[in-house]
């Protein structure tokens, strides 16, 4: 937690805040010395694309997007400031230089580079969730579909530089890391593939990557392109499916290694520890 409502600060429950409101962002504070220190800082920060914005779209726009102080009644805030009374200020919030890259991925067996951004150099505030006192951070998503985001952030320029390599590397040569066999997940791929449902049942969930993965290993499905890392049944994943009827069973979200499916896992099992070896 960034913030400590002491005694001494809360007072009176009647006494009003005072907002620092910057490009739309509200951080609530008790002391207006505390909220003006914050919004002047940002405008010196953002001075540049203040002007930038007064220049292109008018003195209105450039208002919106530079920073000042509003009063706010405390109860308001108590009810519907993000965080409510926790999230008010008692300091002005530190701040320090930070450097950041980050890039995007695509693809199951195979990594394919679909944006880097970077490398920025930036002001960063305690309350923003990026915030770092380290000399580096690294942060490794994955998303849905086969994506993954690399994020690596910090106040040492080489030590971020050479991490953001390190992991760049490490994405692109090891797409299976940490991967296991479960079959009632891959039989849930396996079985989305043939009915033609795109979603394949569960992309959102934790461990849809690791069962794409195991499917491909096993030779029973394929990445269609490299760009866009749509899946597709090899003919052995058609043979597979119709062997065992896939698409006779019910429906496979509510699957928990079910008897009559067996067989089906016994020879993933076979095909996966045949696979060349998971790195």
């Amino acid at each position: 937690m960034n913030t400590v409502d002491t005694p001494e600060a809360v007072g009176s429950t009647d006494a009003d805040l005072y907002l620092a409101v910057l490009d739309y962002r509200k951080i609530a504070f008790f002391d207006p010395s505390h909220a003006q220190a914050l919004a002047e800082q940002w405008n010196s920060v953002h001075a540049d694309d203040i002007a930038r914005v007064r220049a292109e779209v008018g003195p209105e726009a450039a208002q919106r997007r530079a920073g000042h102080v509003e009063p706010c009644a405390r109860e308001h805030w108590r009810r519907h400031g993000p965080g409510g009374m926790a999230a008010v200020w008692t300091r002005v919030p530190a701040s320090g230089q930070q450097h950041s890259l980050w890039a995007s991925f695509t693809g199951f067996a195979h990594r394919h580079v679909l944006d880097t951004g970077g490398p920025l150099h930036r002001t960063v505030w305690e309350f923003q969730s990026w915030f770092t006192t380290l000399p580096v951070v690294k942060r490794i998503e994955v998303r849905p579909r086969g994506g993954i985001n690399v994020q690596v952030e910090g106040t040492d320029e080489q030590a971020v530089d050479e991490t953001f390599t390190e992991a760049l590397t490490h994405v692109m040569a090891n797409p299976n890391t940490g991967d296991n066999l479960h079959p009632a997940g891959v039989l849930q791929v396996l079985r989305g593939l043939a009915e033609g449902d795109g979603r394949l049942y569960a992309p959102w969930e934790e461990g849809f990557h690791t069962d794409v993965r195991a499917a491909i290993a096993c030779g029973l499905v394929e990445e269609s392109t490299p760009s866009e890392a749509r899946l597709r049944l090899t003919s052995a994943g058609t043979a597979f499916t119709e062997q065992h009827g896939l698409l006779q069973v019910p429906d496979p979200a509510q699957w928990d290694a079910p008897p009559e499916l067996a067989a089906a896992a016994d020879e993933l099992a076979t095909r996966y520890s045949a696979a060349p070896q998971q790195r």
